[in-house]
């Protein structure tokens, strides 16, 4: 559920290429300018929330110990 950027990924490529082909998902992300100016990629709202909906029914079947904290 990252915020992501295009010098970040490349760096991503060098280092975990297999992690990368999950974060950098261009057909699941939206162009954000952060406000220290950068150009960011983050998921799209809609996607966004249906997506955590999804991690945190998979936590409560199979981690009910875990307590998630996120922001948007």
């Amino acid at each position: 559920m990252l915020t992501h950027n295009r010098a970040l990924h490349e760096v991503n490529l060098g280092w975990h290429p297999k992690a990368e082909q999950v974060l950098w998902r261009p057909d699941l992300q939206e162009t954000k300018r952060s406000e220290g100016g950068g150009v960011n990629v983050r998921y799209r709202a809609g996607h966004k929330r249906a997506l955590l909906d999804e991690l945190l029914d998979l936590i409560a079947v199979h981690a009910p110990y875990l307590n998630v904290r996120y922001a948007f």
